[in-house]
């Protein structure tokens, strides 16, 4: 697999992935996406891999997509072509955030901007550099969200906030983003790596099929009522009760457990 503009590295049951265009803030070429996209796929197919990490290089997360690349390249491309750029790119790496059955955590250690923040929105976790700026100028330039980002953000923020981010396509800063809901936890701009190890290893020693279940009901539940969900936890259950894995856990645990 040839990578370019990215960097890929797998340690102690992590993968991260990093964003490596500093001179561009990190922004999205076609090729770029696409190209994240076969990391994901090489992470989930990877049994060694139990954590992934995306995060940027330098003082941005990823500034969104490619001026040069969307503007000038793609000035001449018609609608059509421009669907179906969106199907094989954005829309891919949304599905392949969304579905992996392994956590996966974004590190904002910089500017957030359109696509930038609505790849963390696709990731589960969201650690934020309290240098992180995010913005969804979609707006304010003519166009409408990708990555997923019509369903994700209000599933995360409430309607009401979605639509505050998306049509006025301000600026917030990471207090506000934690304040708001879009990131989970805010961090010194100094502690962002330490703190993003230390929550992809906790993750690390945790069950892996109770993780990916969990992830699989949450994503249920945003789609199905609630005797669907409870017939699927109970599905979930009694498999969970059954495995190997949940009887190590219990082993484990009691073994620790004062007599």
């Amino acid at each position: 697999m040839q990578i370019t503009d990215l960097k890929y590295e797998k340690s102690d049951a992590i993968a991260w992935v990093r964003i490596d265009r500093p001179e561009r803030r990190n922004a999205l070429g076609d090729t770029t996406t696409r190209q994240i996209a076969q990391l994901c796929q090489d992470a989930a197919h990877d049994p060694a891999v139990r954590v992934l990490v995306v995060t940027g290089v330098g003082d941005a997360f990823c500034a969104g997509g490619d001026m040069q690349d969307t503007f000038e390249r793609g000035r001449d491309m018609s609608a059509q072509q421009w669907s179906d750029r969106i199907r094989n790119g954005p829309n891919v790496l949304a599905r392949l955030l969304q579905t992996l059955d392994k956590p996966v955590i974004a590190a904002v250690n910089g500017v957030a901007v359109g696509g930038g923040t609505t790849i963390a929105l696709a990731c589960d976790l969201r650690i934020a550099s309290d240098q992180a700026r995010f913005c969804l100028p979609f707006a304010r330039i003519g166009i409408t969200p990708e990555f997923g980002c019509s369903y994700l953000l209000q599933r995360v923020v409430g309607l009401g906030r979605a639509m505050e981010l998306l049509l006025l396509g301000e600026f917030i800063g990471a207090e506000t983003a934690e304040r708001y809901g879009l990131v989970n936890r805010v961090v010194a701009h100094q502690d962002l790596p330490q703190a993003t190890l230390q929550m992809a290893q906790h993750l690390a020693a945790l069950p892996a099929e109770a993780l990916a279940r969990i992830k699989q009901l949450q994503r249920f539940a945003q789609s199905n009522g609630l005797d669907a969900t409870l017939e699927q936890e109970a599905l979930s259950l009694g498999q969970c009760f059954t495995s190997e894995e949940h009887r190590a856990a219990v082993a484990r645990f009691l073994s620790r457990k004062p007599r």
